[in-house]
């Protein structure tokens, strides 16, 4: 115990929750400051709540239903977070980690990319790089993506990590070799320069963990919820056809 206002208790796990929840310039604080600090935020927190439950507000139908909200996040969070410490296992993170490292078989290139606005402007490009134009200085001067100042470059990345249209494209190409039709994707018109292959690094497990992580996580999710689902009896009785979006009136 850390203090006490009015016979409540200020715990030690209440401060620690506290310092967590600041922001991180904050935490760069002295430590023995900062402690000082969360302690006083605590007692005042004691103090605001007791004056609210004085004064009734645990009675009103609005804090009632605020309440029963927030103690389903707190519930939804620690029954997920208990069933995935319970899911895992050494088979588990290994199945896991195989399978991305399974995906690091596949070849990565090095590209450079054009985005155009129209199909007619990536014609003009391709037309002027058929001429012996520099792509990287096209791609500085025409390109209208986020990569227009660094000359197109995306670096090395995976099939995965690109849209189909321009995966498809790009990876049909040799190094040294840019696409002779453009590329329609979701972003606009390319117009893509291959600079290199090679095979992806399969990370460590160390590296991988984090990915792990996420993997486990959501098999898990889905696992719990789909045992739930199948116990439970949902009606679905409304379609939202109610529901107005804020500003749509």
């Amino acid at each position: 115990m850390i203090a006490r206002v009015n016979g409540e208790e200020v715990r030690q796990s209440d401060v620690l929750r506290m310092l967590e929840q600041l922001p991180a310039e904050v935490r760069g604080m002295p430590r023995e400051q900062l402690f000082a600090l969360v302690v006083e935020r605590a007692i005042d927190r004691l103090l605001v709540v007791e004056a609210a439950r004085k004064e009734g507000l645990r009675d009103d139908p609005e804090i009632q239903r605020r309440l029963e909200a927030a103690e389903a996040d707190v519930l939804w969070e620690a029954y997920l977070e208990r069933k995935l410490q319970e899911g895992l296992s050494e088979a588990r993170i290994r199945r896991a980690y195989d399978n991305i490292a399974s995906e690091a078989t596949d070849d990565e290139i090095k590209a450079r990319h054009i985005l155009l606005a129209s199909e007619e402007d990536a014609r003009t490009v391709i037309r002027e790089l058929e001429g012996g134009a520099d792509f990287q200085t096209l791609a500085r001067k025409r390109s209208i993506g986020p990569s227009r100042e660094a000359g197109g470059d995306l670096g090395y990345f995976s099939r995965a990590q690109m849209v189909d249209e321009f995966s498809g494209a790009a990876f049909a190409l040799a190094p040294g070799e840019f696409s002779k039709a453009p590329v329609k994707t979701q972003f606009g018109w390319h117009v893509i320069l291959v600079e290199g292959r090679r095979r992806a690094e399969t990370p460590s497990m160390q590296e991988a963990m984090p990915r792990i992580q996420q993997a486990i996580t959501r098999e898990v999710l889905t696992e719990v919820l789909g045992g739930l689902r199948k116990r439970a009896d949902i009606e679905i009785v409304g379609t939202g056809g109610g529901l107005v979006r804020p500003g749509a009136r």
